[in-house]
């Protein structure tokens, strides 16, 4: 039977599902955010970073406190779901991530907590704007998120679809991959497609460029070590320009990923 505090957290990420706003425009998010915990008793402080919010839950008189953290921010991306009563009101936005989720399990803990206060220290929730791009972190900690709300320890967690309810999964070390963006611009020359040798087709550059990089990982990366490559854009307007998605837990390797992803580019664009 589903309890109280299950309803409820559906209740959340449906409102949340139904009214995606992208990074640092998380205003109505925030403001339904931070009265919810507002309304649990919770010190609440907005602001940080743009439209992240900070709220603080105190209880006996441990100096110690952890931080549990949460993204605000959907994608651009459309939700073609008819017929699902929570889905995207706003065209062109969708919680396709699950920080609607995200929010509504931080929230949930806020709740149980703040009920039972069967803790000796200080929780700090941190719902932190603009994940999606990888700048609202950058932006909290330049506005003074730590000097402000210091913290011993700060935790956080990711949805993964297709594993079962209840079950969580962590690990020593690295678990979830931070990204590193690239956007390559090739230049060509314009002809007629009836006089091809008379121009440079920035296109078949482009997409020797994208076969070559697939064979980093898979022949540049040792095969017990993590690495993704992934081409996700062509845009053909002024010039091919392609953008890719490079992702790897490890430092050595993404340094060696953008050593190599250098060298195969200038090649392809050299022939």
């Amino acid at each position: 039977m589903e309890t109280t505090l299950q309803a409820q957290l559906k209740r959340w990420r449906h409102h949340l599902h139904r009214h995606p706003e992208t990074g640092f425009e998380e205003v109505e998010t925030a403001d339904y955010v931070g009265g919810i915990l507002t309304t649990l008793g919770l010190d609440v402080h907005r602001g940080i970073g743009g439209t992240e919010l900070v709220a603080n839950l105190k209880a006996g008189r441990s100096e110690r406190v952890i931080g549990l953290r949460a993204d605000m921010d959907a994608l651009n991306i459309v939700e073609n779901a008819p017929g699902r009563a929570h889905a995207s009101r706003t065209q062109g936005k969708m919680h396709a991530c699950g920080h609607d989720g995200h929010m509504s399990m931080v929230r949930g803990a806020a709740r149980l907590l703040a009920e039972r206060r069967d803790f000796d220290g200080t929780v700090r929730f941190i719902f932190q704007p603009a994940e999606e791009h990888g700048r609202g972190a950058k932006a909290m900690m330049a506005d003074g998120l730590f000097e402000r709300f210091p913290v011993d320890a700060i935790f956080g967690a990711h949805n993964m679809p297709g594993m079962r309810a209840g079950m969580f999964a962590t690990r020593a070390g690295g678990i979830m991959a931070s990204e590193d963006n690239f956007v390559i611009h090739v230049k060509g020359r314009g002809t007629h497609a009836a006089r091809p040798h008379m121009g440079v087709d920035p296109i078949v550059i482009a997409a020797q460029i994208v076969i070559a990089l697939q064979t980093i990982v898979s022949r540049n990366v040792d095969p017990g070590a993590q690495a993704v490559i992934s081409c996700t854009e062509f845009i053909t307007d002024t010039a091919c320009v392609t953008r890719f998605h490079r992702t790897s837990s490890s430092r050595a390797i993404r340094a060696a990923i953008r050593a190599r992803f250098r060298r195969c580019s200038k090649h392809a664009c050299a022939k």
